[in-house]
This record gives structure tokens, sequence and C-alpha cells, in this order.
């Protein structure tokens, strides 16, 4: 039936643009994959912001619309359902709260029916939720009780925008590993930029994976430094 990914983290973490990233890999590959945007209330940085790049990937585009794109309410994309039953390759970006949890747990059956799928929490440490191990747990533990699946691994995001060095990734990396030893969860892959992937030490090559800042916003282009 496919591949599924989701992609889950607190405000900051980065998990969109993690998940456009990943989106964008797959489609080298594939001419069925599906990001689906399912952020959806009042997200700052959305997978829908990117949409003419998805679309020139060939990746379709699930998100809402209109008045309904960045609406108080949650509203579901109707298409949900019928793609999720289809032979694609799906990515889901979660919000890393209560509506991202009943909505998965809404899919769950869904996401388990396809079989082989990968759950990520996109950790960020320098963000104002995830300096601390039991905020994150906090997370984790909501996502997974009533979302209905768990966990398989974690993405390292270690980011001050604008502000980025390799130093503050290797910092803020360590930092993430030891909250997945807290969360007895593996660190899966670390994201960056292509100017630190070029830097990194060689014992990191093997979950490194390079990122491209699809959400960057318009008053940080053109400024130096990383991510």
């Amino acid at each position: 039936m496919g591949s599924l990914a989701i992609f889950a983290g607190g405000f900051g973490s980065g998990k969109s643009e993690v998940a456009i990233n990943f989106a964008i890999d797959r489609a080298s590959t594939s001419q069925k994959v599906v990001l689906a945007d399912l952020d959806l209330v009042n997200p700052f940085f959305a997978s829908r912001d990117a949409r003419e790049k998805l679309i020139s990937k060939n990746i379709r585009l699930l998100a809402p619309s209109g008045e309904l794109a960045f609406g108080d309410v949650p509203n579901l994309p109707t298409e949900i359902i019928a793609l999720m039953k289809q032979d694609n390759d799906m990515l889901i970006d979660l919000a890393g709260d209560e509506v991202g949890s009943l909505v998965i747990g809404y899919l769950s059956k869904l996401v388990k029916e396809r079989g082989n799928y990968q759950f990520y929490l996109v950790i960020n440490p320098y963000r104002p939720f995830a300096g601390e191990l039991e905020s994150i747990k906090e997370l984790k533990q909501l996502l997974e009780k009533v979302g209905l699946i768990k966990f398989t691994g974690i993405i390292s995001n270690p980011n001050m925008v604008e502000e980025t060095n390799l130093e503050l990734v290797l910092r803020g990396h360590q930092r993430v590993v030891e909250f997945a030893a807290g969360l007895a969860l593996p660190v899966k892959y670390l994201t960056v930029e292509e100017s630190i992937y070029n830097c990194l030490p060689y014992e990191y090559r093997n979950i490194a994976k390079k990122i491209t800042l699809y959400l960057r916003p318009s008053w940080l282009q053109g400024s130096g430094g990383g991510m």
C-alpha cells in the first residue's frame, strides 16, 4: 500500500519543514507522493505554505483551503480517508497538541491497516516547550494515548534559524540524544542545512539528513547563518 510517515512536534520544532523535505525526497523515487497537512489549528508555519514548491515536484498536497485553511476549528480534509486506503507514499504533518492527538486517533485504524509506518517525534531543544525532558514526555504521552499509536523514533532538529552554527547543532543534538534515552526512543535522523551538513564530524553522517528551509520567513531571506 506504500509508505507512511507521520511527523509531530511541539511549537517551533520544525516538523512542517522536515515533512516537506521528506516529501520532496520521496518524490524523487515515487510518482504517488501525498503530503497531508493536518496541523489544523492556527499553525505559524504550515506545509501548505509551500504549496507551489510541492506542486512543482508532483506532490499532492492535502490541506484545508480558503477560509478554513487557518481556522480556529479543526477541519479534516474530506479526501484523507480515501487516500489513506490507496496505494501511495503518504506523509502527514501533525500538530503536537490535543487537536493533533485527536486527529491521529481518528485515523489510527487506517494507519495500522497500512502496516509499515513511521511516527516521528521532531525535537528542537532550543524551543520553549522542548527544553526539558518532562515537557517532551507529556507531549509523547498525549499523542500516544489519545492517538492510539506509538512513536517509532525521534528526528533531532536543533536550530536557532539564522543564528545556527555547527557548535549549536552539536550541542543541541547531544541534548536530544539525552532526551531520547529518557523517552526510550531511537534517534533516527539529525536534520541540518547543507552548510552545516558539510561540516559535520564523520560519526554523525549515518543519521544526518540535509534539508532546505522552504518555510523560511521573508524577513530572514538573505541573512547569514544556518537554520
